[in-house]
C-alpha cells in the first residue's frame, strides 16, 4: 500500500489523518492494512458516564453529557473505525433524544451499534427493532390490533431494510405493521415488553406469504429470504456511500455485496470488501465526501488537542444541522451538499475561532511566527490532516501569512489556523 492509499484509508476510517497510523499502514498489504484498521482490540471499554442510569435525572442534561462523552471517544479512540461505524448505524436506525423517556435508552443503543458494528446485520436489525428508543421514536409502543399505527411498519421497510421503491407494496407496510401489534413498552416507557393481548393474532399477507406474522419474523424474511438479496444490496450500497462516494454502480455493488451474503450477512465481510475495492482508493473516492459535521469538529478537535469537554462540538455541529442523539428524521441525516450551507459555513467559522483559542490557551499551539510562509503554511496543513492543498488553497494560505507579517504577527498563527479549518480540503471527508 503506498502512502497515497494508506491516508486515505485511515481518513476514511477516521475523524481526521492519524499520521502516525498512516506511517503503520504504508507498505503493508492492503489486506494487512485493512485488518490493522479494523482492530478494534486497542480500543477501550465503553462506560457510561456518570449519571447516565440516574432516572430521576434531566434527561437533556444527560443526554448531553452523553454527547459530550461520545464526540470524545470519536476524538481519542485508538481504532476510530469503530465510532464511525457507531456514526453511520447511528443514522441508519434512528432514533432522538426528545422522544426516549430515559437517557439511558439512548446509551444502550449506542452499545448495541458498537457490539455489532461488524457482527450481523440481522442481529443489529432485531436487537434495534425491539429497542425502547426505537418503539417510542416511532410509535410503535402505541401499536395495538384495535388501533394499527403504521409508523414503524413503513420505516423498517423502507429505511431499515430494503430501502424505498418497488420492493414493497403499500399491503406490505400495512400488514407488517399488523404483524408488529403488541411491540410495546411497559406503562413507564422503560422497557419493551409483548403485550399479547394487544397482538393481531390474524392472517396477514406479506411479501405474498400469508399467515401469522409475528414482528421478528418479518425482519428475518426480508433478510434471510424473499427479499434477501435486495435487502444486501441497500444496505451495502448505502454503507458504500458513507465510506466512498454516493451511488455506486451496480458493478460495485455486485463485487462488495457477495461476501456479505457469503458469510451470513457478516458487517465485517462487507466493510472489509469496501475497503480492500479497486474502486474504494480511485481518484473519484478520494474526492467523493464532504465531511459531516460531527466528522469536521471533531477533526479539529483532534488535530489541537482539544478534549471535548473543552471544545464542546455539540454546541457547533448542532447549528450546522447535525445534533447528535437527534436524528432529524426517521432517514437520519444526508450527505454532501446538504452540509454545504451559509449557515454551516458561519457555524464553523465560530468553532474554529473558538477552538484555537482554547487550544492557545491550553499550550497546545505551535507559534507559526519564526518559520517561513511555506513552512508555517506546510506546518498547518500537517496539523490539521491534510493530505493535500491545491495550488489555489496554498496560496491564498501563504497570501495571508504575508500580509499579516507586514503589519504585525500578533494574530498570525490564529488567523491561518482558522482559515486553515475553514478551507475547502478540511470540508472534505
Amino acid at each position: 500500500m503506498d502512502r497515497i492509499e494508506a491516508i486515505h484509508l485511515v481518513k476514511r476510517t477516521g475523524f481526521g489523518i492519524d499520521w502516525a497510523l498512516v506511517d503503520q499502514v504504508e507498505g503493508l498489504s492492503r489486506s494487512a492494512a485493512v485488518s490493522l484498521v479494523t482492530d478494534f482490540s486497542a480500543n477501550p471499554d465503553p462506560v457510561a458516564p456518570p449519571g447516565t442510569f440516574d432516572e430521576g435525572g434531566i434527561r437533556w442534561r444527560q443526554i448531553n453529557v452523553l454527547q459530550i462523552w461520545w464526540l470524545e471517544r470519536m476524538r481519542s479512540t485508538p481504532r476510530p473505525y469503530q465510532e464511525k461505524l457507531v456514526l453511520f448505524w447511528h443514522s441508519h436506525f434512528a432514533t432522538s433524544g426528545y422522544t426516549v423517556a430515559f437517557a439511558h435508552q439512548i446509551w444502550t443503543d449506542n452499545q448495541v451499534f458498537r457490539a455489532h458494528s461488524l457482527g450481523s446485520f440481522r442481529d443489529m436489525a432485531q436487537t434495534s427493532a425491539l429497542s425502547p428508543a426505537m418503539l417510542l421514536y416511532l410509535d410503535n409502543f402505541r401499536n395495538k390490533a384495535s388501533r394499527l399505527n403504521e409508523n414503524y411498519g413503513r420505516e423498517l421497510l423502507e429505511l431499515h431494510l430494503l430501502g424505498p421503491g418497488e420492493h414493497h407494496s403499500e399491503l406490505d407496510v400495512i400488514e407488517t405493521s399488523r404483524a408488529w401489534t403488541g411491540y410495546n413498552t411497559d406503562s413507564d416507557r422503560r422497557a419493551f415488553v409483548f403485550n399479547a393481548g394487544y397482538h393481531d393474532q390474524g392472517q396477514k399477507t406479506i411479501f405474498g406469504i400469508t399467515r401469522n406474522w409475528s414482528g421478528p419474523e418479518v425482519i428475518d424474511e426480508a433478510v434471510y429470504n424473499t427479499h434477501r438479496v435486495v435487502s444486501a444490496r441497500y444496505i451495502a450500497s448505502k454503507l458504500w456511500s458513507f465510506l466512498a462516494y454516493p451511488n455506486p454502480s451496480a458493478a460495485v455493488v455486485d463485487s462488495i455485496v457477495q461476501p456479505y451474503l457469503d458469510n451470513n450477512l457478516s458487517l465485517a465481510a462487507l466493510t472489509r470488501a469496501i475497503l480492500l475495492h479497486d474502486e474504494f482508493y480511485s481518484e473519484r473516492a478520494r474526492t467523493g465526501l464532504v465531511r459531516s459535521p460531527i466528522e469536521w469538529a471533531v477533526s479539529c478537535s483532534r488535530s489541537l488537542g482539544m478534549p471535548a469537554s473543552e471544545s464542546r462540538p455539540e454546541w457547533a455541529t448542532a447549528a450546522m444541522g447535525q445534533n447528535v442523539f437527534y436524528a432529524p428524521d426517521p432517514s437520519g441525516w444526508k450527505q454532501n451538499e446538504v452540509w454545504i450551507t451559509s449557515t454551516a459555513a458561519w457555524a464553523k467559522a465560530d468553532f474554529a475561532r473558538f477552538l484555537i483559542w482554547r487550544a492557545i490557551s491550553n499550550g497546545n499551539v505551535t507559534d507559526t511566527a519564526d518559520m517561513s510562509v511555506p513552512d508555517a503554511v506546510e506546518f498547518v496543513r500537517l496539523a490539521f490532516g491534510l493530505d493535500v492543498l491545491s495550488n489555489q488553497t496554498r496560496r491564498a494560505l501563504e497570501d495571508y501569512v504575508h500580509a499579516e507579517r507586514a503589519t504585525g504577527i500578533w494574530a498570525q498563527t490564529v488567523n491561518l489556523m482558522t482559515l486553515a479549518m475553514l478551507a475547502p480540503e478540511m470540508q472534505m471527508g
